[in-house]
């Protein structure tokens, strides 16, 4: 009897817990909607600072930021209602347009509410609207009068809508609750191709006006004619779009940074043993303990025809797990079924040829990877030593991994080509371009500060 009610006690305590917990839940939930809906002053509390001057509010904030702070994803995101100002848009081909184009993706993948003011150009993008005023400047006002940030590019430093010039002055002092930024590719008034006048607006700097220049010689000048602040935020660009990579290697990409400043090596094969495939990974292995981090992109599935093969393969995947090598060596065949067009953009996406075969009846990755101007690595047998004399990078099949990974490096090392595409990737990316100065650029009501 006391045993049985010792158990119900104990059923009793249970039942409570569990109902503690579901109350606690469900207050979590109600205290989290809470936060998330709050009013609009707390929703935007990012923008405060130059809110607040606004509206005659001098308290500062304490403002923080993280680059993915306004990630679609993130429940703390806010919504900025961005405008950008050019005369043109897409399909009109132009640099300025070009950038125009990459900063609408940029801020609509990130959540943002994004509008493009231009005389003509369309969108096939459902994310980014796109206003057509023609050469007429009626509607600036009323499409530019709801947004929190204007960028407004080249149309205060070029002459070539001087309406649209005039008028954007007059809204940068008339619209105190907007943000106007002026985003300067080129300067009429520094250049001698143009009669710009002393006195132009073209010459001048609005003091309301946030200013930034796309390089440091643009800097040079703007201060030189102005005398007013300006920020250097360059151009960027997009790897997987400019190289035209297919969607399969682009998702590769971008789940592997492999265009980043790791080394990139392919070695275009299916999965047989006289292609040697295990000295790819030991030789992976002997670059990563040296302190070089590197990818090896092995193309091709098993043979289909060779039945034994299957077991090559699986051993494969078990030697490059024992090397810890299981996100360094990526073996497509896992991941998708690579096709002609995707072997072309895997040779845009690397830095060198690995072809370390027993034997070979030709050889024709030789001759692929000298079209796409790589570096070619391969062992030092016929037919293959014989395809491009003197201009391949032979190694005996007994050398031993750290002698080719060291082989490897140097080359790679001291390449004018291979560095200036990992500087380009390192630099200016538009993820990092994105991270490092425009997300920051919505984030800071007073980042630029006009003079």
């Amino acid at each position: 009897m006391n045993l049985k009610f010792a158990g119900a006690i104990a059923l009793l305590n249970l039942l409570q817990s569990v109902v503690g917990s579901v109350k606690r839940t469900l207050q979590g939930g109600r205290d989290f909607r809470r936060g998330r809906r709050g009013n609009r002053g707390e929703r935007w509390s990012r923008f405060a600072n130059q809110k607040n001057i606004d509206r005659g509010n001098h308290r500062q904030r304490k403002q923080e930021f993280h680059p993915c702070s306004f990630s679609m994803n993130s429940a703390r995101g806010v919504v900025v209602r961005i405008a950008l100002v050019h005369f043109s848009y897409a399909p009109v081909i132009g640099g300025v347009e070009t950038i125009l184009a990459a900063h609408a993706r940029l801020f609509a993948q990130h959540g943002h509410d994004v509008t493009v003011i231009c005389k003509r150009g369309t969108s096939a993008e459902p994310r980014i609207r796109v206003q057509n005023l023609g050469e007429s400047a009626d509607g600036l006002r009323e499409w530019l009068r709801d947004q929190d940030v204007v960028f407004i590019h080249n149309v205060l430093s070029m002459p070539f809508a001087p309406a649209w010039t005039e008028l954007l002055w007059q809204l940068a002092d008339e619209l105190k609750k907007v943000r106007f930024i002026s985003w300067i590719h080129d300067l009429a008034a520094c250049n001698p191709d143009y009669a710009v006048p002393r006195g132009s607006l073209l010459a001048k700097a609005h003091p309301r006006i946030e200013q930034v220049v796309i390089s440091a010689h643009r800097q040079q000048q703007f201060i030189e004619l102005t005398g007013s602040r300006c920020l250097v935020v360059p151009n960027g660009i997009d790897p997987a779009r400019t190289l035209g990579l297919t969607e399969n290697v682009a998702a590769l990409a971008e789940q592997f940074p492999l265009c980043g400043s790791p080394w990139v090596l392919i070695h275009p094969t299916r999965l047989l043993i006289r292609k040697n495939i295990e000295l790819s990974l030991h030789v992976t292995h002997a670059l990563r303990s040296s302190g070089h981090d590197c990818y090896m992109v092995v193309t091709g599935p098993p043979d289909a025809q060779n039945a034994a093969m299957a077991s090559y393969g699986e051993q494969l995947h078990r030697l490059r797990d024992q090397l810890g090598l299981a996100d360094n060596v990526l073996f497509l065949h896992d991941h998708f079924e690579v096709g002609e067009t995707d072997l072309r953009s895997l040779y845009l996406l690397a830095d060198a040829l690995f072809f370390p075969s027993r034997q070979e009846g030709f050889g024709l990755p030789v001759l692929e990877a000298a079209l796409y101007r790589l570096p070619i690595f391969c062992s030092d047998i016929a037919p293959m030593n014989a395809l491009i004399k003197g201009l391949l990078h032979g190694f005996a099949l007994d050398m031993r991994p750290s002698g080719i990974a060291a082989l490897i490096a140097t080359t790679l090392a001291h390449s004018p080509e291979t560095q200036a595409r990992k500087s380009v990737y390192g630099k200016y990316a538009w993820v990092t371009i994105y991270e490092k100065f425009l997300a920051p650029l919505l984030n800071a009501a007073a980042f630029l500060s006009p003079q």
